[in-house]
Parts: structure tokens; sequence; C-alpha cells
């Protein structure tokens, strides 16, 4: 049974908590999507996906660079080079190497989250989490 107040799975909560009278600064709307790409498995369908949905600024998770199991590609930078868009990745961790994995789940490089978008970027900051391990 559904609790009161939480959203159920593929549907989109909004809320608007900014103040009374609020202008945004560029006095329009924008279009902002969120997808984790499970490390860009499918990347032509992502590709054509995002492509149809045409947003301002695309945040995606599970963003493989380098990778086996993803072709060794930078999966984020080949959606935001197909698209035209600036691209920001940030490093979430190394995916090492196995010799027990498989090549489908194969890492080899880097794993961690993007930002793609039509403005420009002019500033990029990472907040580290202080009660979290790093290593």
């Amino acid at each position: 049974m559904q609790q009161a107040g939480l959203t159920p799975p593929g549907k989109v909560f909004t809320r608007d908590c900014r103040p009374a009278g609020f202008t945004p600064p560029c006095g329009e709307t924008i279009k902002l999507l969120q997808w984790n790409i499970e490390r860009g498995y499918q990347l032509a369908g992502i590709i054509e996906e995002l492509k149809a949905i045409d947003a301002d600024i695309i945040a995606l998770q599970e963003v493989d660079v380098g990778c086996e199991r993803s072709g060794g590609a930078d999966t984020g930078l080949a959606i935001a080079e197909a698209m035209g868009l600036n691209y920001v990745f940030l490093c979430e961790f190394e995916e090492l190497h196995s010799p027990l994995r498989d090549a489908r789940t194969q890492g080899g490089g880097v794993h961690g989250n993007a930002i793609l978008t039509k403005f420009d970027v002019s500033e990029v900051a990472v907040v580290r989490h202080r009660w979290v391990s790093l290593t």
C-alpha cells in the first residue's frame, strides 16, 4: 500500500519552493532531464531518446569512461558530441579491471556522473561528503 506523500515509481513530483514573486534569472523556463544511463549500454538508443526529448540540461548517472564493458568509450562525451552540448564529468570511483568479471561487466576505467547542457558553463564545484570514506 502506498503511503501518503510518497511518489509512485514512474511518476514525477514537483513543488515550487521559491519565494513569492521570484523571477527566474533568464526569464524563461528550461527543460531538465535526469537519467541513470547504466554505463551507456544501448548508447545509440540513449542518444536517440535524448535527441527526441531535446532537454536544455541533462544530468546523467552511471557514466563510464574507458571501461571495457562500454568499449573503452567516454559514454557521456559521446552523448555530448552527438548532441552538440557542453559536457561536465565527475569521477565517482575507479572501476578496476577484475579477472572475475565477463566482458559485459568488465571495468578498467572510471565511473561517475555528468551534466550536459546547451548553456555556457561558468563554474563547477564538487561537494564532498564529510562522513563517507572516499577510499
